[in-house]
Parts: C-alpha cells; sequence; structure tokens
C-alpha cells in the first residue's frame, strides 16, 4: 500500500522532478544512442580491421595482415563483407586512397576514424554519443583470432580503448554525469557516454570452445550485483541487459536464424520458439534451421570454424521447424529470476537502460518494472514492428510506454534516407514527435544507409564534400561511407520530405536526452524491489 501511496505522490511531483535545472539553456543537436568506435579491440581484434585514431597510415592501413594471411579467417571475411552487396571487393589497401573501403556495405573496416567523428559534431550537430563495447566469442572464435575472446576481458580492452580515443581528441569528454552533459556540450564539445552491448556481462557463460578464462554460466545475486559495481566504478552508464544470445538475465529477441549457431556455441542450447499470429502480434520473422542457405564452401569450411556439436551443416545439431502459415516465431525465454534482480539493481544504481534486443516477453516485463517505478528505459536503435517484422520490432504499447515513462526512441538509420524518414514519420506520429532521436550502430556489423537515387544533396561553399587523404566522398554516388557522412545524410532528410518540426525535435534530442538521464538520476532513490 505505501508503494503505491509513494508513487501517486511521485507523480504529482513529478513536474517539479523532470522540470530543467533554472537558468540553464537547453541543449541543441542531436544524440546518436548506438555507435561502437572500438570494433578494432572485440572479435579476438583481428577480424575487425582499423583504429579511430593514431597514425593514419598504420591505422588504416593495408589489411592484408588480419584479412589475408589466415586462409579461414579470409574467407569468413569474404562470405561476411559480401552479404550486403554482392559486387563489393576488398581492396586491402586503405590508405592513402581507401579504393573499396570505407564502404556502406563493408561491415569489418573501420568507419569511425577521430577526423569523421569531428566532422559529424561540427558539421552535423551531434553533441552526444553513446559509445559501446560490444563483440561476440563465437565470431572471434570462428575467425581463428589470437587476441582476447571472452566477453569480460574484451569489454574491459573496449571500454578502456573508447576512453583512449576520447583522450586523444580535443573535441570530446566523457560524461559520468548528466550535469556533465550539460557542461561539456555547452562548452562546444561532444559528450561520449560509455556503454555495453555485450552478449555475456561479468563472463556470465560457458563458451563451446573452452577458451581459457574465468566463466561463471550461474552467478549469484551478490556476483550480478558486484559486477554492475564494477562497470559503473569504470565509467560505464548505459547498457543493454540482453544482447543477440539468451543470458543468464533473459531470452533475446529472434531476429536472424544464424545467431542461432553463436546461441548454441555460448548457451550449450539452440533457440527455443514458440507460434504466434503475425495479425496479431506483427511477428512474420520465422526460425530455419541454420543449414538453410549454407553453400558448398561454407560446409566445407564450417568444421574447421565450430566444434562438432555446434557445427550448422551436420545433420540433427538443429530443428527443422514446421511452421503453420499466418505464424511467426518469437523466444518462448522471458525475463529470468536473476534478469528481474539486475535490472532492478540497475535501476538503483542509476543505469541507462536499453531495452533493444530483449525478447518481446523479456522487454514486456522491464517496461511493467520500468512503470511501475517511473523510471525512463530507451529503445537505442530499433523501429517499429510493422506488418511482417519480428520481435525486436516495437509496438505500439511499447512506444506509448516508453514516451509516458519519458524515455528515448533512437530509430535505426534505415536502408537509405526516405527509408529512414519514412520511419520517422510514422514513429513521430506515436511518440507526438517528441524523445526522438538515431542509433547508427556504426561499427556494429551493420550496413549504413546506401545511396538515395531520388533526391540530389547539393554541395557548395558553405558545406563541402568530406576528404581524408586522396579521397573525396559524395552521399550521392557513395551512400554513408563512414559517420563523417551523418551531416551529409541528415541535410538530406528535409529533401526525402523530413518535416521542420520533425526536424528541429531531432536536433532537441540532445536536450530531451539529458533530461531522460536526469530523471533517472532523481527516481533511483525510489526504485523499491
Amino acid at each position: 500500500m505505501y508503494r503505491y501511496l509513494l508513487i501517486i505522490c511521485l507523480a504529482i511531483a513529478g513536474p517539479a522532478l523532470n522540470a530543467q535545472q533554472p537558468n540553464t539553456p537547453p541543449l541543441t543537436g542531436y544524440v546518436d544512442m548506438h555507435c561502437h568506435p572500438r570494433g578494432d579491440l572485440a572479435y579476438g581484434t583481428q577480424l575487425f580491421y582499423g583504429a579511430p585514431y593514431g597514425d593514419i597510415s598504420v591505422a588504416l592501413g593495408s589489411c592484408k595482415a588480419d584479412h589475408s594471411k589466415n586462409i579461414l579467417r579470409a574467407q569468413l571475411a569474404k562470405q561476411t563483407e559480401t552479404l550486403n552487396s554482392a559486387t563489393w571487393k576488398d581492396s586491402k589497401e586503405g590508405y592513402p586512397n581507401f579504393v573499396t573501403w570505407p564502404s556502406w556495405c563493408s561491415t569489418l573496416h573501420q568507419q569511425m576514424w577521430i577526423d569523421w567523428i569531428e566532422r559529424a559534431h561540427k558539421e552535423g550537430g551531434l553533441n552526444i554519443m553513446v559509445a559501446l563495447a560490444v563483440s561476440n566469442h563465437c565470431i572471434g572464435s570462428a575467425a581463428k583470432c589470437t587476441g582476447p575472446l571472452d566477453d569480460e576481458q574484451v569489454m574491459l580492452n573496449c571500454i578502456q580503448g573508447i576512453k583512449d580515443l576520447v583522450a586523444h581528441s580535443t573535441f570530446m569528454e566523457i560524461a559520468l554525469t548528466p550535469q556533465d552533459v550539460r557542461r561539456i556540450v555547452a562548452s562546444g564539445k561532444l559528450a561520449v557516454i560509455l556503454g555495453s552491448e555485450m552478449d555475456n556481462i561479468g563472463n556470465f557463460y560457458s563458451p563451446a570452445d573452452h577458451y581459457k578464462a574465468n566463466f561463471n554460466a550461474t552467478p549469484s545475486n551478490e556476483q550480478v550485483q558486484a559486477e554492475l559495481d564494477k562497470l559503473w566504478d569504470l565509467g560505464l552508464r548505459y547498457i543493454f541487459p540482453v544482447h543477440l544470445m539468451n543470458n543468464v538475465f533473459g531470452g533475446t529477441s529472434l531476429i536472424m536464424s544464424t545467431l542461432n549457431v553463436a546461441n548454441k556455441f555460448t548457451t550449450g542450447v539452440e533457440y527455443v520458439p514458440e507460434e504466434v499470429s503475425t495479425k496479431e502480434s506483427g511477428i512474420a520473422f520465422q526460425l530455419e534451421n541454420p543449414s538453410v542457405g549454407l553453400n558448398a564452401m561454407a560446409k566445407m569450411f564450417m568444421p574447421l570454424l565450430l566444434p562438432k556439436d555446434i557445427n550448422p551443416g551436420k545433420k540433427g545439431n538443429y530443428t527443422f521447424w514446421d511452421t503453420l502459415p499466418g505464424y511467426g516465431h518469437r523466444n518462448t525465454i522471458g525475463i529470468t529470476g536473476r534478469g528481474k534482480f539486475a535490472v532492478n539493481y540497475m535501476m538503483k544504481k542509476g543505469f541507462i537502460i536499453d531495452i533493444d534486443h530483449m525478447s518481446e516477453k523479456m522487454a514486456n516485463v522491464v517496461l511493467d518494472m520500468a512503470l511501475a517505478n517511473d523510471y525512463p528505459v530507451n529503445s537505442g536503435h530499433d523501429g517499429p514492428r510493422g506488418s511482417a517484422g519480428n520481435e525486436g520490432g516495437r509496438t505500439l504499447k511499447q512506444y506509448a510506454q516508453l514516451k509516458q515513462l519519458g524515455g528515448m526512441v533512437g530509430l535505426g538509420h534505415g536502408a537509405n534516407a526516405s527509408d529512414f524518414v519514412k520511419t520517422y514519420h510514422t514513429v513521430a506520429q506515436i511518440m507526438g514527435n517528441t524523445h526522438m532521436a538515431i542509433g547508427t550502430d556504426v561499427g556494429g556489423f551493420s550496413a549504413l544507409p546506401q545511396r538515395d537515387t531520388s533526391i540530389h544533396l547539393t554541395y557548395d561553399n558553405t558545406f563541402t564534400r568530406c576528404h581524408t587523404a586522396n579521397r573525396t566522398w559524395d552521399i550521392n554516388t557513395d551512400g554513408v561511407a563512414h559517420y563523417g557522412l551523418w551531416p551529409d545524410y541528415i541535410r538530406s532528410w528535409t529533401l526525402a520530405g523530413m518535416t521542420t518540426q520533425e526536424m528541429q525535435t531531432f536536433m532537441s534530442s540532445a536536450e530531451q536526452f539529458t533530461e531522460m538521464w536526469e530523471k533517472c538520476e532523481k527516481r533511483k532513490a525510489f526504485v523499491t524491489n
């Protein structure tokens, strides 16, 4: 009873709690709620190529050492790099001519060189950047990489690597509090917020390759709390409880059949889906046996890449589902007891929590927990579910709850400008044209926007093309080849139909994000078990 009285009292006091601090001018500019500037320190360090700073001839030089010398890794890299464009070929050259990369379709080469980040900030209005540690043990192991593979060490390396990148700059500063954000942005700098999008924080898993590190697949609440305290002390403020695998906290959203392999590698078992009506849920995705679509080359190399009981080419390792027409698959796993404890403690610490990648069942419970505590949570790089989507897409009810909480929506970047603007229109109507940003997912194995042939961006002496060494990029021909072309992309949105009011909302997202964080700080003291 006292809990509900407290909630009612706080709701009445809500406007005062959430009000902007007096005499503080609102922040301008936008937020990138989701990017990965240190992918070079993940996946065993030899699959993703290129550092974001340093001697550019070394940092972005030839990728031959990483992508050619090991035949298994070379084949995996080739298969990965041609997923988004079958005609794309890696020249391996890099600096100074950048003949084939960075490219919108290349996901294994650095796209966040420090000068490109600076251009996004100074030319495009990027004022807050959520920089996330990310990796995948299975991919690094399959690529026969020699660097760290376990999630804990990779995360520590990535967080330190982001700190080193920021320290190397004159225009970035790490923000540990919303007050830091206001000070940093007001000074003309880019505020960087450290975050984690790891599959298993704390090495709370047991991988199939028996990689030598300290793993604990059954942590206690005390061990989970200690890990979260450690991350907080490291300066990490933004967190994903779940990424692409099921973990000790709950289920992942089923979005891609091939991820079933990595899930079994990490958890020992494959996904267990359930059928749901597409008409009622909007979920049309159907989980396939990951052997479907494997070509002869992949089947030949697969036994060399993965343990035999994980190999998708081996008969009997994975299920063939017979799904009824008009039905899709979602994860049967929601939030676990350990997950409820972890999310509750994240709120008590004041973490900025992202519900993306959670299974539908888990996301709904976390939203209920957030509503019970009036604590904002966010969806930083997904989009609406639509009529033919997967459970990773947001529902109308979930958007309404995010809006009620004061959470942020960072839309994925879209296939091109017209595609992004179309999605922005849709979600802006749901959200009331507020609390909307972007989650670019640069460096996260995600292809970037292609050129939009329906529009043409004009360059002139007030806005010139991005130039590095011997290469000049033009969004009209190159699409968004790297992070430095976000200013060009944003300018192209008005050509694709974004309204003035929508653009004003987007360019106010730095203020709205900071207000969301301030509410997290104020509400954490009132979070109940």
